[in-house]
């Protein structure tokens, strides 16, 4: 039997015009499988702490937030639920995928009167450390989670009213690990701002699953993950790398992860390009309307998800969705299709998007064209072969193995070894500076605060209450430390620091000394002035 499972490099290209951005969309994961994939997951603020809201005519911006909390568990200060049902026994996961986020100024914050005017007031210090959270699966007891931060505005010169962040972890191991992945997951502690903040609050988490199934057909899959803001500019993204089937109704899913989709203000937009009528049509669905796409709701296809605890049907500015593209005979999707362009657009609010995954039906001579290709180009029998793409700076995908092809010797086929190297065209080399050598190790921001001499600070941690700052220095003194803090006016927040240089590398190598520090659990390089 052929085996059907090829995570072979494909190239996902995509073009983002925006007024802010906190990352760009960057490619995450790419598959070629006979399966099919599950999403799930919850919001985490809510105006009850295990109460559903059942109103959908709240908007988010007038909800004096609080953390959901629904685990009965004191070591928690946020959870909620999610269910995974009727998933085959049989399923072998191929890729699982956990995302958290929240809009997270401060600790809280409060509307107050300020002359004749109403203003946000935050208070408590922020944890800097958003992405450890804890993560039960079902039958499991909670396992502490750190992920990967995709990105946190905190600390940097966008989204300051709000401050939004995304995290990310790989947790396809855990679910490998499972019996049966059917049952409850609970994602606990994650951060947020409660109270009222401009905009109105927002947070949540998902789960997205890709699993291999004999029964399915074969499907291209691809996630890819960043944070931008969505508003009257238009976000396009293309996807490419793929063929369609060759007979047949096309079918293609969609899933998404938004944050700020307010249900009252009925402009934003999701849309497909036609390419017959030659202009993007927008979609809707029975619980999405085409002028209201992102309303404050968690649906699968054309209901509400309610395998979840709380199960609100509003659930203030959190979005997540996973559909089917309308495509009746073929209209948007045919059987020669080889790109999809997707839009997205609101104007006259604004959201945060931070997750798509792309999903169809794929040609059975495309997935055997890339099989051939990869049986006549591997030359090593390693198991995890990277392929570094220009356009990136780091490895965009890998070659993975089947077991199949792991106990298999591979044989070297020299002649095509010798046809493949007269037909490609070199790569252009791209020479990196000295500053993107080390970013691609060490978060370095960028920020102004006037009156501060320019250079590379190295700070150890930020404070809104300068008596906080002045233990904190205190404490790193006691360390043999010279701390030394600025103040930037935009915020009054204290920033504590203990390196400083014009240039760029004698901060790196101070971060690469104190990085291990187990008091330092969190230090970043800060770009002021330059």
């Amino acid at each position: 039997m052929k085996n059907l499972y090829f995570p072979v490099v494909a190239f996902l290209i995509f073009h983002i015009t925006y007024s802010q951005e906190g990352v760009p969309f960057k490619e995450n994961k790419q598959l070629y499988v006979r399966g099919s994939s599950i999403l799930i997951g919850n919001n985490i603020l809510g105006d009850h702490p295990t109460e559903s809201l059942m109103d959908i005519s709240i908007p988010n911006d007038v909800v004096k937030m609080k953390y959901i909390d629904v685990d009965a568990d004191e070591a928690t200060f946020s959870s909620s639920e999610a269910t995974i049902n009727n998933a085959s026994k049989t399923s072998k996961i191929m890729h699982a995928a956990l995302y958290w986020c929240g809009l997270y100024p401060s600790e809280k914050s409060a509307l107050r009167k300020s002359g004749n005017r109403m203003v946000h007031v935050g208070k408590g210090e922020r944890d800097a450390t958003v992405n450890s959270i804890l993560f039960k699966t079902p039958n499991g007891a909670y396992e502490a989670l750190s992920g990967k931060v995709i990105f946190d505005s905190y600390n940097t010169e966008v989204f300051t009213t709000n401050s939004p962040y995304v995290c990310y972890a790989d947790v396809t191991t855990k679910l490998q690990n499972l019996t049966t992945i059917n049952g409850v997951y609970t994602v606990a502690n994650i951060k947020a701002t409660e109270g009222e903040i401009s905009g109105g609050g927002s947070a949540g988490w998902l789960l997205y699953v890709v699993y291999e199934d004999a029964s399915e057909s074969p499907k291209y899959f691809t996630t890819y993950n960043g944070l931008v803001e969505v508003n009257k500019v238009a976000v396009e993204i293309i996807f490419k790398g793929f063929k369609s089937k060759e007979e047949g109704i096309v079918k293609t899913t969609i899933a998404l992860g938004a944050m700020e989709g307010d249900r009252k203000i009925k402009t934003d937009e999701f849309s497909i390009f036609d390419k017959k009528a030659g202009n993007f049509k927008i979609l809707s669905s029975k619980v999405r309307e085409e002028k209201n796409f992102f309303n404050s709701s968690i649906t699968m296809g054309d209901v509400l998800f309610t395998d979840r605890n709380p199960n609100s049907a509003n659930t203030l500015g959190f979005d997540l969705l996973k559909m089917e593209i309308p495509n009746p005979n073929n209209d948007l999707l045919d059987n020669a299709t080889t790109q999809a362009n997707l839009q997205f657009q609101a104007k006259a609010d604004r959201f945060y998007l931070f997750f798509v995954a792309f999903e169809t039906e794929i040609n059975k001579e495309f997935l055997e064209e890339k099989s051939n290709t990869i049986a006549d180009t591997i030359i090593s029998s390693a198991p995890i072969v990277e392929i570094q793409d220009s356009r990136e700076e780091e490895p965009i995908n890998a070659i993975v193995l089947t077991e199949e092809k792991q106990t298999k010797p591979i044989q070297k086929n020299t002649s095509a070894i010798k046809k493949t190297k007269e037909n490609v065209v070199p790569k252009k080399t791209i020479v990196l500076s000295e500053e993107d050598k080390i970013k691609k190790e060490v978060r370095v921001q960028s920020m102004s605060v006037p009156g501060l001499a320019a250079g590379y600070y190295l700070v150890t941690n930020v404070f809104s209450v300068p008596g906080n700052a002045t233990k904190w220095s205190q404490f790193l003194t006691e360390k043999s430390h010279n701390p030394q803090t600025f103040v930037n006016p935009r915020n009054n927040w204290n920033y504590v620091y203990v390196a400083k240089n014009n240039d760029l590398k004698p901060v790196f190598e101070k971060w690469k000394e104190y990085k291990g520090f187990e008091y330092f659990k969190e230090i970043w390089i800060m770009k002021i002035n330059l």
